[in-house]
Order: structure tokens, then C-alpha cells, then sequence
């Protein structure tokens, strides 16, 4: 989940995921014009947050072109999972409605559209 930053901290998350990916933080420091022991408070402050997003940068950039037939596999997992949670979420935003507004009688679509 993320926490709603100032401009301030989106261009500090930037240069964070940047050291990260280039793995020198010294030349990262050095092209923005910051102190290494800026970047490295940075990183330690946003580590937590930044780290997620790009593993996901990471698998999504491996699956985007699969070469090989475990790469299409994998592909094919990652999409049954991701059907099976948005089916998860639509059920349950369902339930919510009928909760919420229990005097509508409503009527979905059978095949989930």
C-alpha cells in the first residue's frame, strides 16, 4: 500500500529506485547532486516501500516477451492468479453492495461482465 507523498518525496523515491537498479550509489549521488550519505538515509527510509514495486517492474519485464516455454508458463500462471483475484474482488464488492443496499434487487450478469 502507499502512503500519499509530497512532490519532495516522489523525486526522493525516484533517485532511491534508481540507485537501487544502477546498484552504484555513489554515481547516483554524484549525477543528481546529492551526498552518498544522503542517498543511503533515502534508501534506508524508503527501502520498503520502493523494493516491492520493483521486483513487480522486474517480473513484468521478464513475462512481457517470453522466449522460451517456462517463460510462457510462467506467463500463464501469473495470469490465472491475477483472474482469480479480480474474481475474489469482484465478488466481494458485491457482497458489499447487497449489504449496503439490501432494498435494490440486483441482478449480475452470469458471466461476469
Amino acid at each position: 500500500m502507499r502512503v500519499n507523498h509530497s512532490k519532495f518525496d516522489e523525486l526522493r523515491i525516484q533517485v532511491v529506485e534508481e540507485a537501487l537498479e544502477r546498484g552504484n550509489v555513489a554515481l547516483t549521488a554524484r549525477n543528481h547532486g546529492l551526498s552518498p550519505y544522503s542517498l543511503y538515509k533515502w534508501m534506508k527510509q524508503y527501502r520498503d516501500e520502493v523494493e516491492p514495486t520493483m521486483s513487480k517492474k522486474k517480473n513484468l519485464d521478464k513475462l512481457s516477451n517470453p522466449q522460451t516455454t517456462e517463460d510462457w508458463k510462467d506467463k500463464y500462471e501469473q495470469a490465472t492468479k491475477l483472474i482469480g483475484e479480480k474474481e475474489l474482488e469482484i465478488a466481494v464488492l458485491r457482497d458489499l453492495v447487497k449489504k449496503k443496499h439490501p432494498h435494490i434487487q440486483w441482478k449480475w450478469p452470469e458471466n461476469g461482465s
